[in-house]
């Protein structure tokens, strides 16, 4: 879970060795981690204060880059559970402070597959963005079941399945995922997007199968 996002803060902590990590970094990365674990497993009353704490720990550090990881962290999380999301703190930061790295990955969440460059992103993304251009979504669920860190494997089908044409297998992909870590928030969303999926293509008797799941998950 800890190296689950590229862009993660601790990234940068690791760069310092123990003896000088300053206590507004540890806050800092010690409550994005449980904002993160919170959000996932759908824990909502718990996870808003750990996203509040983190940001504050380290807006007390002035360093616009990493406060744009924090909202980044948060969109991505978003992006994962096929939620929306509120860019504007990110566009301020972007104007203050761009950075080619954190714009690419923004774009990436936004949908915006035009304005990537691929050797921008974080490498488990990388060889997406022509898939996405192209719409090869068989060849694009190849390389996101490649992807090794469960997170950032959501994230991508979260990114495919909020702006691109899907079929079940890679709703099916992204189930399998959160299912495995027990990430009830993104399993629920994309049981309900499966269903609706079925439905759709007036498969009833599969979307009432995904239904009676969802209702006896979430009881």
């Amino acid at each position: 879970m800890r190296n689950s996002l590229v862009l993660c803060l601790l990234a940068f902590i690791c760069a310092c060795s123990s003896a000088t990590v300053p206590r507004w970094m540890d806050t800092a990365s010690r409550q994005l981690e449980n904002y993160k674990v919170n959000f996932l497993t759908n824990t909502e009353d718990d996870s808003e204060p750990n996203f509040t704490k983190a940001r504050t720990a380290i807006s007390s550090n002035n360093d616009l880059n990493l406060l744009a990881v924090v909202y980044l962290t948060r969109y991505a999380l978003h992006t994962a559970a096929l939620e929306n999301f509120d860019d504007s703190e990110f566009i301020r930061i972007d104007k203050l402070q761009p950075n080619t790295a954190h714009r690419a990955y923004f774009d990436f969440l936004k949908g915006n597959f035009r304005q990537i460059k691929p050797r921008d992103l974080p490498a488990p993304y990388r060889k997406l963005p022509p898939l996405m251009l192209s719409g090869d979504l068989p060849a694009a669920v190849r390389q996101i079941a490649s992807i090794d860190d469960p997170l950032s494997l959501l994230i991508a089908c979260g990114v495919w399945v909020k702006y691109l044409p899907v079929d079940e297998s890679i709703l099916q992909l992204a189930i399998d995922a959160a299912a495995k870590q027990g990430w009830r928030r993104p399993l629920w969303a994309y049981l309900t997007r499966l269903q609706q999926y079925y439905a759709d293509r007036r498969e009833t008797a599969k979307a009432e199968k995904i239904r009676e799941r969802l209702e006896l998950l979430k009881k």
